[in-house]
């Protein structure tokens, strides 16, 4: 099978829970996660909010019937793996929940293990709402972010995971090994039960026509080319492997750095390309793949209506072919003007129509 868009130029669009909190006064605590009941309501609320204010560019669901959602689809939460293996998660009613590092020390990072998923006390509770709605419903939908590999390392071992690198490579990769077996795992049990990985890291993979698993890169901004060739590129291809048809989100402004190495990986077909980054050199790099052009949440949320709509034309003109594209914009705040939303949807339109 050929993996390519379901549609010409499919977008997504994804708000910051400030933008909900602001605007409907949804809130996103403990049980907005974990609560069978709250998981259904607050999904079918979001999906008829989208609808009515932005159901012209078609968004959201005009009559939504409840659905067994296990994660959130409409906000960017990346936070399971690393409270699996032992972080403490701060909820907030108008943020993503945020991770309280470990800062584990050396022997605390030699002592680490991949848990037992049925066994963990926080995966456990996954499974109890899973099982709820499924019982409730006869099936599940969604998934849950799977963070990534460095992303839940740095969580573990704070920032001394670079120096470990330099220093004590042994344990770098250790750590990494630990966070990769965590995030394969979560994967594998939850494909098994809804059949998708990532539509929770992003919304894109949807639009295409084979269950893509998204690999969350959000730190690899962090490394240099070198650093991420020996200490994180054989977790990709691990991965790739693991989870095919694969993915890599890279949300940093300089994926053209990492792309040539990005090619290496056998199987990777899809690649969020961060706002900033050089989109031709990544489509050089990687000619086949399918790019989900990401725009820049802080700029729609600031700029003029006409700025956004250069900024659409900019990752178009640079993202062809536009057979395999896919656009998008997350996390975007409560102060985003409607029409800058707008705008996105009908500079896309334009170009589809061209």
């Amino acid at each position: 099978m050929t993996i390519s868009p379901s549609t010409f130029l499919p977008v997504e669009i994804v708000f910051h829970p400030s933008w909900w909190n602001k605007h409907y006064g949804i809130t996103f605590g403990e049980n907005f996660f974990f609560d069978p009941a709250q998981r259904v309501a607050r999904e079918r609320q979001m999906r008829g909010i989208l609808h009515a204010r932005f159901g012209a560019c078609g968004m959201g669901e005009a009559n939504p019937e409840p659905k067994p959602i296990i994660g959130p689809i409409h906000i960017a939460a990346g936070w399971l793996p690393s409270a699996v293996l032992g972080c403490e998660i701060m909820f907030a009613d108008d943020a993503s929940p945020q991770v309280v590092p470990l800062n584990l020390d050396d022997d605390q990072a030699i002592a680490l293990r991949a848990p037992d998923l049925a066994m963990n006390p926080v995966f456990s509770r996954v499974i109890a709402m899973m099982d709820a709605l499924e019982k409730e419903f006869g099936y599940l939908e969604g998934d849950l972010n799977l963070e990534g590999v460095l992303n839940v390392a740095l969580n573990l071992r704070g920032p001394q995971i670079f120096v470990d690198m330099y220093e004590n490579p042994n344990l770098a990769h250790h750590v990494l090994t630990v966070a990769y077996e965590t995030v394969r795992d979560i994967a594998r049990y939850v494909k098994r039960r809804t059949g998708t990985t990532s539509i929770a890291v992003n919304r894109g993979v949807r639009n295409i026509n084979a269950p893509i698993s998204l690999h969350p890169n959000c730190s690899v901004e962090m490394v240099s080319p070198q650093t991420f060739r020996e200490f994180l590129l054989p977790y990709d291809k691990l991965l790739a492997r693991d989870l095919a048809p694969y993915g890599i989100h890279h949300c940093g402004k300089d994926m053209h750095k990492v792309a040539a190495l990005y090619a290496e990986i056998e199987g990777a077909i899809f690649f969020d390309v961060g706002w900033g980054s050089d989109i031709a050199a990544c489509r050089r790099a990687l000619p086949s793949a399918i790019f989900s052009l990401r725009l820049s949440p802080v700029r729609v949320s600031t700029l003029s209506r006409a700025d956004v709509i250069a900024d659409v034309e900019r990752v178009l003109n640079a993202g062809a072919p536009l057979e395999r594209a896919v656009v998008c914009c997350i996390n975007m705040d409560g102060e985003t003007p409607d029409e800058n939303v707008r705008a996105i949807y009908e500079t896309v339109e334009r170009f589809r129509n061209q």
